[in-house]
């Protein structure tokens, strides 16, 4: 730990934790976590009214608060898993997940801005860094040991714990008469709980508990029962399950007998090397204090809105491109009913700041503010008519396209360009619907991002899609402009209207930012209503009715005539259990009459559910049936031939976990299923804890599909209100899923082919065929938990096969959202959404992934493909995560370039983009991988087989780039195309530099390194000995305590962003750059040469393979001798060794930046040419 007098205090910590139990190890940890924070000389306090006075854990107390908030000073806050939202109000958020989140209890997405650790490496979540783990053994080894006199063990005898609910229930066959039952409250104490374990063979458990550890300890084999509470084995990663049997077989219980001595191992190591994991925590923790507070802008959805402004070469190409192109007139109408010329004025200004487009922006006020009207712009606004108002001054104007925005909503910086590109593109659009921004009173704006054109979400919550979209003049003069009865409402009345003459033909959507408005206000509107009843019955329905139970969002019910008959499907095939309470449930609760519920018999073989089946058939009860399949027939087939016998007009998938909750269900989904454009229908499902399980479901996400709402509660909102309101999804659950059975076997029914996604693609298949599909939260039924089913890679191979472009273009989900399933409804960043050149034929677009080493990815990947896109020779973008085929065909780049894919995820990506993506595929490698340093930060992350994992990466390439010559011929045979493209220094950093000479008594020699070359400097220990009264020894990054006496200087390693100018100002009269002759460094650049030669400083280096070549360096073999006498040799003449730096700095400034020729040679091994 780096100690100062003068250094900034430390951020403290506030740790939410419930009182100390000492029956519960999370909590236990999160007290255990608070003393080691104080332990390590840092401020912690803990929320928890009750401790362990054997633990330093401070309370916290109003008083320490407001201390804080006096003294200006950003806490830490630290939550637990179960802690749902951000209840202390923290800047700087720390999820520690003890558990799966949600597992527990429901929590809400996590924000984008938390940091996210979790306690085992199994709990780690996608996109989290594999350093983000902080193990604390929380077991005390003193007290749980074996027992000092091995007799008291009792052969067979068995202890279990069935949770801390008790709901974890194991067989009672597995059990003992007189095995012993372990709970949350007994025995009272540790000590009393190690003796039971001391004298037990065995403890059984049926939920991740810590007490299997402490049992091991005891020398008493723990046997954890595979369950929905139990779906994964424990600690695999921190302790290989040392004593743990996952399942009881024979095999499982031995390995853990054998096992159990190195749990007890394992957990002293991990104590040692917690501390060095807890200073990572504070290191990653106090550094994101320092990051919050240097946040230009701390509301992020603005900073995502500020960075979507083209750069200036794409403001020239699109300049160019509308030049050649017909652009149409837009017209901004601008509403000000109440005459406040302040708001009038926020809008003008904002059209004003849109820079070369006022040429086809015409703005039209109509106000009722009491100011000249001599300007052809300003009308005057008649309040008791102001939609006749508004469709005469629309009618005199010479508009192609309008929008109405209402007096103080205003621009976004990249929406008005994006909408004139977009119109410009699709000229015969009708209609074209944006995305928005809501500004909240304090100046905070949040996104509003919708979906594609979606009838029933438009129905529903007309407020969020009925405003602010590009009408075409002239077909709205056609249809009569807007209707004047509807004043509230002529907006959704249009819309409308458009969608009953031409159905969704010539209806498009922007996904990008328009209009900035005051946040909406959510109240109901007599007028939606009836527009909403009028749509409908000119539609031809005849007695819609339009409900609402939560203001501004609306239930509407069609007013059937009929009820047909309905087939309800339901697979008998799992826990009788769960079987029996769907059908009772649903024949309790079921009110309507014309149905039959079809129980479909897998070959069941379990006594009970045949004996239960066979007192269905024999009650004889005549809507009641029970359908047999052979055991060997897949789901899918079976739920097909199943609809062969039913008698319904409509079918009814069930998941046999479903529990009917309320009466009036089927009625609801009937209400949907019978409109004449619906394909299939499904339902809010809910579990046990509460929370969502499904809500329609997102293409893309994860890679195939997800559900974006899971494990978010029940009852909440979701995003813009989308969990309480009806819509359209492109895909539905098949656990909950009506459709008519007409559809069904038009579309083929379920393909078992594409399990487990065949409810996926008959939905998908429905909408193909021009159906839409329907989600209704008005159906809220309870779905049992079940072992998520893991596809396999061919499984996942005929999705994309068929629905790859579907996947990555869901019409239901905005396309600026993430498909990772943990960040549902949040943004990715701006980079990989905002494409202002998408609409006209321009640059080749590059799609590139760095996951190599921090210089590598630097120097290869980002600074060429930054300098390509400024200099106009390709556009694209750097993404910072890796990402999925879907992700992938979802930007649809023209090249894929990837550093660095050696895992096995990133070698599955790149084989699925083989098979299904058409872009060209390009990997960059400049270090030789299996050589690689074990002090880098990316070595533990290597597989063990590196040149195995690169040769199978390699096949899937189009090219292979590499840095050297050297390296292509170690890697001839990998790929059919590889190209050496040396790396070459940025001018942006590296141009006009120059270090100072002859600054000191003694000449100055520097060495530049860190940690994981620190090899490199140790060569050179007894040289630096030897010269120390010769020279001035400077040193820049890592240095050895054993040399630092020796050495005049020691800097410490800067940001990247200063390593030049730093590299520089060191005012070196000699360099070295030492490199051991091994395989690694052979394949090496000479970056370090090229580096100091830039500063005009010269070189003494290795006479090896990466330092070979024709530029102006001293070369030397890696001995003793001949390292000093070169070193004098220069420093005794200081102006020969000057000539050398300007020589060598002249050969870099003409032929090793990155401009130029060289430039182009990047360009060319990108793109195929």
């Amino acid at each position: 730990m780096h100690r100062s007098l003068f250094a900034e205090r430390p951020s403290p910590y506030y740790i939410l934790a419930p009182d100390y139990r000492r029956n519960s190890a999370g909590i236990r940890v999160l007290h255990m976590l608070c003393d080691a924070l104080v332990r390590s000389g840092y401020e912690a306090y803990i929320s928890a009214a009750v401790g362990n006075p054997r633990l330093m854990t401070p309370r916290l107390t109003n008083d320490v608060t407001a201390l804080h908030k006096a003294q200006k000073i950003e806490p830490i806050i630290i939550y637990p898993e179960v802690v749902d939202g951000n209840p202390m109000g923290g800047n700087v958020v720390v999820r520690y997940l003890l558990n799966q989140p949600g597992f527990l209890r429901a929590v809400s997405p996590y924000d984008d801005n938390d940091i996210l650790f979790s306690y085992t490496r199994e709990l780690l979540q996608p996109g989290m860094a594999q350093d983000r783990v902080l193990y604390m053994p929380a077991v005390n080894i003193s007290i749980f040991c074996p027992p000092t006199d091995p007799a008291q063990r009792i052969p067979g005898k068995i202890c279990y714990y069935q949770g801390r609910q008790g709901t974890a229930l194991i067989d009672p066959a597995l059990l003992g008469p007189d095995s012993i039952e372990i709970t949350p409250g007994s025995p009272a104490s540790w000590e009393a709980l190690a003796a039971v374990f001391q004298q037990c063979e065995f403890f059984y458990c049926s939920e991740p508990s810590g007490l299997a550890a402490e049992a091991a300890l005891c020398g008493c084999v723990a046997v954890v029962i595979p369950s929905q509470y139990a779906p994964r084995p424990l600690s695999n990663h921190e302790n290989n399950s040392y004593g743990v049997a996952w399942g009881n077989t024979p095999q499982a219980i031995e390995t853990a007998r054998q096992t159990l001595p190195l749990l007890r191992q394992s957990l002293l190591r991990h104590q040692e090397n917690f501390w060095a994991s807890l200073d990572h925590f504070i290191e990653v923790t106090q550094d994101a204090v320092v990051a919050y507070a240097q946040r230009p802008d701390k509301n992020q959805d603005a900073h995502w809105l500020a960075a979507r402004q083209p750069n200036a070469v794409q403001r020239l190409l699109i300049d160019e491109h509308l030049k050649r192109s017909q652009v149409p007139v837009l017209g901004v109408v601008i509403l000000d009913p109440d005459g406040e010329l302040q708001r009038l004025n926020d809008t003008l200004e904002s059209l004003a700041q849109h820079e070369g487009l006022p040429a086809i922006l015409q703005p039209a006020v109509l106000t009722a503010a009491d100011i000249p009207c001599d300007d052809k712009r300003v009308f005057r606004l008649d309040s008791l008519d102001t939609v006749a108002t508004l469709n005469r001054v629309i009618n005199e104007q010479a508009f192609d396209v309008f929008i109405i925005v209402r007096a103080g909503e205003t621009f976004t910086a990249g929406g008005l360009l994006s909408a004139v590109l977009e119109l410009t593109a699709t000229p015969d659009c009708r209609a074209i619907c944006a995305d928005e921004v809501m500004r909240f009173e304090d100046g905070n704006l949040k996104l509003a991002l919708r979906p594609d054109i979606n009838l029933d979400l438009l129905l529903s919550f007309p407020a969020c899609m009925a405003r602010h979209w590009l009408l075409r003049r002239d077909v709205w003069q056609a249809m009569g402009g807007f209707a004047t009865e509807f004043p509230a409402a002529f907006e959704l009345e249009y819309i409308l209207r458009m969608i009953e003459t031409a159905g969704f033909e010539g209806l498009g959507h922007m996904s990008e930012p328009l209009v900035v408005g005051d946040v909406l206000l959510l109240e109901d509107n007599p007028q939606e209503r009836a527009v909403i009843e009028r749509h409908l019955r000119t539609r031809g329905f005849t007695a819609p009715q339009v409900n609402s139970r939560l203001p501004g969002r609306y239930e509407v019910d069609y007013g059937h005539a009929v009820a047909p008959a309905v087939s309800i499907l339901i697979l008998a095939d799992g826990q009788l259990t769960y079987v029996q309470r769907c059908v009772d449930s649903l024949l309790e609760n079921t009110g309507y009459g014309n149905y039959e519920l079809l129980l479909l018999d897998r070959g069941n073989e379990d006594a009970a559910m045949c004996s239960w089946l066979s007192g269905i058939e024999q009650l004889g009860v005549g809507h009641l049936r029970v359908l047999r399949f052979p055991a060997g027939l897949s789901p899918e087939v079976i739920r097909n031939q199943a609809v062969e016998e039913a008698r319904g007009e409509f079918l009814l998938f069930l998941d046999a976990g479903i529990g009917v909750l309320t009466g009036g269900w089927l009625e609801q989904l009937l209400n949907h299923a019978m409109r004449p454009e619906v394909g299939g229908v499904g339902a809010k499902l809910i579990a046990g804890d509460g929370t969502v399980r499904h809500a329609g479901l997102v293409l893309g996400s994860g890679g195939a599909v997800a559900s974006p709402f899971a494990r978010m509660p029940g009852d909440g909102d979701g995003y813009m209100q989308r969990l309480q309101v009806d819509q359209n999804y492109s895909a539905l659950s098949g656990q909950c899923l009506m459709v008519r059975q007409e559809l069904f076997a038009a579309v083929g029914g379920f393909d078992e082919e594409l399990a487990p996604w065949a409810d996926v693609d008959l939905c998908l298949k429905l909408q193909q065929a021009g159906y839409l599909n329907v989600w209704t939260p008005r159906v809220k039924l309870l779905i049992g938990e079940s072992p998520a089913v893991e596809a396999t890679p061919v499984q996942l191979d005929r999705l994309y096969q068929r629905w790859l472009p579907t996947l990555a273009v869901d019409r239901a989900y905005n396309p600026n959202f993430s498909l990772a399933p943990e960040r549902a409804f949040h943004v990715v960043e701006s980079s990989l959404s905002w494409r202002p050149l998408s609409s006209f034929a321009s640059l080749p677009t590059v799609l590139a992934h760095a996951a190599g080493e921090p210089d590598s990815a630097r120097q290869r990947i980002v600074q060429p493909f930054n300098a390509l896109r400024e200099a106009g020779m390709l556009d694209g973008a750097l993404s910072s995560q890796a990402l999925s085929v879907v992700d992938i065909a979802r930007y649809n780049p023209d090249v894929l370039l990837v550093q660095q894919y050696v895992n096995t995820e990133q070698l599955e990506t790149l084989r699925q983009v083989k098979a299904f993506a058409r872009c060209f595929k390009v990997f960059d490698l400049d270090l030789y991988l299996p050589n690689l340093s074990p002090k880098s930060p990316h070595y533990r992350l290597l597989p063990t087989d590196v040149l195995g994992a690169l040769r199978q990466g390699l096949s899937h390439m189009d090219r292979l780039v590499v840095s050297t010559d050297f390296m292509a011929q170690v890697f001839d045979g990998f790929n059919a195309d590889i190209r050496i493209v040396p790396t070459r220094l940025d001018p942006r950093d590296w141009e006009g530099l120059q270090g100072g000479r002859r600054c000191a008594d003694k000449p100055r020699v520097g060495w530049v390194g860190s940690l994981h070359n620190i090899g490199e400097l140790e060569m050179l220990a007894n040289v630096i000995k030897e010269l120390a009264d010769e020279v001035d020894w400077v040193i820049l990054g890592t240095c050895p305590a054993h040399l630092r006496p020796f050495i005049r200087e020691h800097h410490d390693a800067v940001a990247v962003d200063a390593y030049p100018s730093k590299l520089a100002s060191l005012n070196l009269d000699l360099a070295l750059a030492p490199l051991e002759d091994t395989l690694f460094n052979r394949c090496k650049g000479n970056g370090r040469l090229l580096e100091f030669g830039a500063c005009g400083v010269p070189v003494i280096c290795s006479d090896i393979e990466a330092y070979r070549g024709d530029l102006p360096a001293k070369r030397v073999e890696n001995r003793f001798d001949t390292w000093v006498d070169a070193i004098r040799a220069h420093v005794q003449d200081l102006d020969a060794a000057a000539a050398l730096g300007d020589a060598l700095q002249t050969r870099i400034r003409q032929d090793w930046m990155l401009n130029g020729v060289a430039l182009a040679a990047w360009r060319d091994s990108w793109l195929g040419h």
